[in-house]
């Protein structure tokens, strides 16, 4: 596990994504890690990371005990992977979970805080279907401040999260979420991190991701993708699809000045080909949780 921080804090703002949703955000400025893992599968993200030409901003999102917040991931779709395209017919082994959590970085010290990952078979909306594939246990947030890492030991087959050809989605469709599940304090803010479009432009930086594509904004609809892959599912995924982001700049009510945003996650695939040759319908992966 690795982490690798240069933070600052900037300014703290209320502002919700929905009636539903008010969260309190603040702004980072963040060296992300622009060295090459070593991969012997691939990577899929969602994000934006926006260099100023050394570091991006990012917006830090404050969670209670009981919130879970999660993307979901379709294999196959490389529209801002800006690594080696994930084969949506060999890699179906889910290997390891990168996220950006500042928990660290609160006004106070703050820790003995725990959380836990999990990993289901999606559908289309980034809803989950069935019980989860993979469950991280308590993972321990004490002064995190950074990129975590969360191996998937043993690694994970997605075989089952496979789909039918010819549908919308060409390959595994799963959903990774993060549940903050004890804060012995009660006080201490708990951020996790997502991509931050409208402090870069406040700031003159240039917006562009990994690959040099140009970062168009708003989101979703006139970016790379169609669709966002992150959100707040509430407490115990009360709202499915989820309640999305939306960037801090942004003072529209529908999102339509910088849009929103995505969680900071990237998953790292092994490819190594599916544990079965035929494809998995929805009715039979649905028929698994009956």
């Amino acid at each position: 596990m690795r982490t690798r921080a240069m933070v600052l804090a900037a300014c703290a703002v209320l502002l919700g994504t929905a009636p539903a949703l008010a969260l309190e955000g603040r702004a980072y400025e963040f060296r992300d890690d622009f060295g090459m893992e070593s991969l012997d599968g691939c990577a899929l993200n969602y994000y934006y990371f926006i260099p100023c030409p050394t570091y991006s901003w990012w917006w830090g999102w404050e969670f209670e005990q009981g919130d879970v917040v999660g993307t979901w991931f379709q294999i196959g779709d490389n529209s801002m992977s800006g690594f080696s395209p994930c084969d949506p017919a060999a890699c179906q082994t889910l290997e390891l979970i990168r996220v950006l959590d500042f928990t660290g970085t609160g006004p106070i010290y703050c820790g003995f805080m725990s959380a836990e990952m999990e990993v289901y078979c999606a559908d289309e909306n980034g809803c989950p279907l069935g019980p989860p594939l993979w469950d991280s246990g308590p993972l321990g947030l004490q002064g995190n401040s950074g990129w975590i890492e969360i191996p998937v030991d043993p690694a994970l087959c997605l075989t089952p999260c496979c789909i039918d050809p010819g549908q919308t989605l060409s390959g595994p469709n799963v959903l990774v979420t993060w549940t903050y599940t004890d804060d012995i304090h009660g006080v201490c803010p708990a951020f996790l991190g997502t991509d931050n479009i409208g402090m870069s432009v406040e700031r003159g930086c240039d917006m562009h991701d990994y690959g040099c594509l140009e970062a168009l904004f708003p989101r979703p609809y006139s970016s790379h993708y169609a669709v966002m892959h992150s959100g707040y599912f509430g407490k115990g995924f009360e709202y499915c699809p989820p309640l999305r982001f939306k960037d801090l700049q942004d003072t529209t009510e529908d999102a339509t000045q910088y849009g929103y945003c995505e969680l900071a996650w990237r998953i790292y695939l092994g490819c190594h080909g599916p544990t079965v040759l035929e494809k998995t319908s929805w009715g039979s992966i649905k028929s698994i949780y009956r």
